[in-house]
């Protein structure tokens, strides 16, 4: 069983992040005086709800000069991103089947209205949100991006963005278009088209329309308040993308017509290989260090590897040719520290979770809620967790530890812990209750990774102790995809999903979304849009959490565990502060704020 996997993805949410930080940050805004430290490694005991593991974490600072902390421009990053083991689907992130896996490769060049206010509320500002979790920030962490500013009336009923002046678009010679300024319409254009994607059309029955008022500014016009909107099409997944109306018209699924307002543009992109992106030397973004402004961003060059050898990944990351890999298993800790002493790495949770979903519409077995609650608490979830993930929190669907709505194991009612007790007798006879007293025989479709696969041949082995027989089914992720969003697979399927946001992970209870597997009329479903309706947050936290026990005891999916992984990175990083994202996926705010220290990288001898 290959338990030494990079996490590549992961469906968003969490207020706070839990992030388990080990060692001090080197980067810094303001000039200091030269330091030297000891590079030391720690051992750390984590208590998860129904387990304690001991890992290794590494802590290492390197010396800092006065000169190093101030910008210099020029140098090449190269990140290896979520998802970066495979072909991107294409280049047209809001209409591509992978929706998750596109906006990685866009958004160097493409914007959103809004985005994660890193300099005021992160590390680097009042240190009040981390921004160390993946697909969700919440919406009182979030500022202008192309929107320079927004107001959203108190009944719901418009959304008014007010469109940054002086914006231009890249130009694309390819494809005729030169370089010309962003307008509202090109916003409301590329907007209208997400909310009208085919087979998303049910999640934003609350929009009834979007228009360029004038030049700069666009309206929503809404039925109801949805208070999910920022992750929705704000500034979080695909959908919101503001995709320039030449390029879509030239087929935005090819890299070659690609047009953006952002910091970088895309050079060069090769299928196993990967993409190169340079600096937008017109970029409209600044940033101010030290009371001193600078255009945006630093680097001239950054490269997005494709690597989907595991152990190519990490010999990558310990030689340098990675600068940046924010997702590494935790299993490789011990080692990148003995090999790499001068690595920067930083152990966070994750807050994107494996799981089985059930096919609870057409099932032969899983139409039926018994049978699903027999095999979450025929499955030992706590192994699971240590074979697979080494370490994680069992208990975290469909809320995060630290989401205000999370109930703890001790405070589950009964109905809800007894899932979380792995008992195959108890299995056996629920199964038997049902009408199977020697079992049956059922599939489990999965992708074409090890991580589903260890997951699923675990599964086997502890099913077949109660008379279950499960068949493993490996599709590649296009197809997987599909089956996904169709319903397609007969029995269940591995699924990954966010519970950072807390709106999303609830959301699979839902009829009126892709891949949905709950129908119209559902109670569930009720409680979710009872949530998305209601503006006072404490009021919305209490359906949610009500919501997520009464989800939790359905038992639509068999969620594993949200696991422990590691952020690394190079101390050459400069102006970077441990933050992952401030969008989906998106870590271009923080790279186009950074600069390399290229002295501190030669006396490295990298």
């Amino acid at each position: 069983m290959n338990k030494k996997v990079i996490w590549l993805g992961i469906s968003f949410l969490l207020v706070l992040s839990m992030v388990f930080s080990s060692c001090n940050n080197t980067s810094t805004t303001s000039s200091t005086a030269a330091t030297s430290t000891t590079s030391t490694t720690a051992v750390s005991t984590t208590k998860t709800s129904t387990t304690t593991v001991s890992t290794t974490t590494v802590s290492t600072t390197t010396t800092s000069t006065a000169a190093a902390n101030t910008p210099t421009y020029g140098g090449i990053l190269a990140m290896f991103t979520n998802f970066a083991n495979v072909n991107p689907s294409g280049f047209d992130a809001p209409m591509t089947l992978l929706m998750s896996q596109g906006c990685i490769w866009v958004n160097p060049y493409i914007e959103r209205l809004v985005v994660g206010d890193i300099d005021k509320f992160g590390p680097r500002g009042n240190n009040q949100y981390s921004f160390a979790t993946w697909e969700f920030v919440p919406e009182q962490y979030l500022t202008g991006d192309l929107a320079e500013s927004w107001e959203v009336q108190p009944d719901g009923s418009q959304y008014i963005f007010h469109i940054r002046k002086g914006v231009m678009w890249t130009g694309n010679q390819k494809i005729g278009m030169a370089s010309r300024e962003l307008t509202g319409e090109d916003v409301a254009s590329s907007l209208r088209r997400d909310i009208t994607r085919p087979g998303f059309a049910g999640s934003f029955t609350w929009i009834k329309s979007i228009t360029a008022t004038d030049k700069y500014t666009v309206v929503w016009a809404c039925n109801n308040f949805f208070a999910n909107w920022p992750w929705r099409i704000g500034g979080g997944t695909a959908l919101g993308a503001i995709m320039a109306p030449e390029s879509i018209n030239a087929g935005a699924e090819n890299w070659q017509n690609a047009v953006g307002t952002g910091p970088f543009i895309i050079t060069d992109y090769v299928d196993g290989s990967g993409a190169t992106y340079k600096r937008n030397p017109n970029y409209w973004g600044k940033t101010t260090i030290n009371g001193k402004e600078y255009q945006e961003p630093f680097i001239d060059t950054l490269r997005y590897p494709i690597i989907a050898d595991v152990s190519t990944q990490v010999a990558a990351l310990r030689t340098a040719k990675l600068d940046w890999a924010p997702k590494v298993s935790l299993t490789y800790g011990a080692t990148l520290a003995s090999s790499s002493p001068d690595l920067i790495m930083k152990k966070y949770m994750s807050n994107t979770m494996q799981m089985l979903k059930f096919n609870r519409l057409t099932s032969k077995y899983f139409t039926d809620k018994n049978l699903r609650r027999a095999l979450m608490i025929g499955t030992d979830l706590n192994a699971i967790a240590k074979l697979v993930y080494t370490e994680g929190e069992v208990v975290s669907w469909p809320l995060s530890p630290a989401d205000p709505g999370y109930v703890s194991l001790d405070k589950l009612p009964a109905s809800q812990k007894e899932l979380y007790t792995y008992d195959p007798v108890k299995a056996k006879q629920l199964v038997a209750a049902a009408g199977y007293p020697n079992g049956f025989k059922m599939e489990i479709t999965i992708g074409n990774d090890s991580v589903s696969g260890d997951l699923a041949n675990a599964c086997v082995s502890m099913w077949a102790k109660f008379g279950v027989t499960a068949t493993v089914n490996v599709l590649e992720a296009t197809p997987l995809a599909s089956a996904n969003e169709k319903v397609t697979y007969p029995d269940c399927e591995t699924y990954t999903s966010t519970v950072a946001n807390p709106l999303t992970a609830l959301g699979l209870c839902r009829s009126d979304v892709a891949g949905a597997t709950y129908k119209a009329g559902e109670p569930l479903m009720q409680m979710d849009v009872d949530a998305l309706a209601t503006i006072d947050p404490v009021k919305r936290t209490a359906i949610e959490q009500q919501l997520g026990l009464a989800f939790l005891d359905d038992v639509g999916v068999l969620p594993f565990t949200n696991p422990y992984v590691l952020n690394c990175y190079w101390p050459w990083m400069k102006n970077y502060y441990g933050e992952l994202e401030a969008g989906y996926y998106n870590g271009i705010p923080m790279i186009k704020r950074m600069w390399i220290d290229q002295n501190l990288k030669k006396s490295l001898g990298k």
